[in-house]
């Protein structure tokens, strides 16, 4: 049985990588009548029918180690947020959304800060940006305009050999940052479509390419969104920044100035940054408000 990676799917067909060559396959009815549904990043088996027009059937999907689900995506190495420190300026309170959202799904995030050559080394927002390669993240500081700059290469590298999933909030630089890795990325998602016959409108967001013996998914840029199958609990135990730190309670949200909190008393230590920690707060009440809204 042949082993492949879906890396698009479009309509009915699944488009499996195997040895260079893209195969267009349907499911089998074991797994159109089981509760499996194939996704992007999908690590499948598959039968070839027609060696000559690569055609093939899948029949089995193998089992995913974690799945993003806006949009689907599976067997994911890292999300690559990426942030504008200037036009739009930096806003914390959406990067550390997705950050808190990626964590709680054991999902490694690398944070990359565009227009960095917009900034001055007083500037507060390149200040909170280094905060997080403090703390511990994976950061990188980049300039779209310089792609032999030191920091750039090192962000390059971190993609090798790992399936990436790009996104980012509106205008940050997520498009300008993809088109310097994979030049003409989006002209040639749409050269894919017409070739696959499906006509440049039905492409889809849920898509990885290869890169280097690696694959980049892209994502559809966001200002705001939901936690809607993440719980509380679930966000305070994955958080990078707290995990170092003793806190006496096992299930503790680490809010409402708990005595005898470990990460409230951190805080006030001044272990990590005031507005990591403010803004983790707003996310925990956003949490219990929709919470509450479901309820009623």
């Amino acid at each position: 049985m042949n082993k492949g990676i879906i890396l698009k799917i479009l309509s009915e067909y699944a488009y499996v990588l195997f040895e260079d060559n893209l195969y267009e396959c349907k499911a089998t009815g074991k797994i159109r009548h089981s509760n499996q549904k194939p996704t992007t990043g999908d690590y499948v088996e598959f039968e070839i029918i027609d060696k000559d027009n690569l055609k093939g059937s899948l029949t089995n999907i193998l089992e995913r180690k974690n799945e993003l689900y806006r949009p689907r995506i599976a067997n994911i190495d890292q999300v690559v947020i990426i942030t504008s420190l200037r036009e739009p300026i930096l806003n914390t309170y959406t990067l550390n959304k997705y950050l808190f959202f990626v964590e709680s799904l054991g999902i490694k995030p690398v944070l990359a800060f565009t227009k960095v050559d917009l900034t001055e080394k007083k500037d507060e927002e390149l200040i909170k940006a280094k905060a997080y390669k403090s703390l511990g993240y994976e950061c990188y500081l980049i300039n779209n305009m310089i792609e032999t700059d030191e920091e750039w290469m090192s962000f390059l590298k971190s993609l090798e050999q790992k399936t990436s999933v790009f996104t980012g909030q509106t205008g940050a630089g997520k498009s300008t940052t993809l088109n310097h890795i994979i030049p003409d990325l989006f002209e040639k998602t749409q050269e894919i479509s017409k070739a696959l016959n499906r006509g440049k409108h039905t492409t889809t967001k849920n898509e990885l390419f290869m890169y280097k013996g690696a694959l980049i998914g892209d994502t559809p840029g966001f200002s705001s969104f939901e936690y809607k199958e993440i719980t509380a609990e679930e966000i305070a135990l994955s958080m990078q920044f707290f995990k170092d730190i003793n806190c006496k309670f096992n299930n503790c949200l680490h809010i409402n100035n708990t005595p005898g909190c470990g990460v409230i008393e951190a805080y006030k230590k001044n272990v990590f940054p005031d507005f990591i920690y403010n803004d983790y707060v707003k996310v925990q009440l956003e949490i219990e408000e929709q919470s509450k809204r479901r309820k009623y």
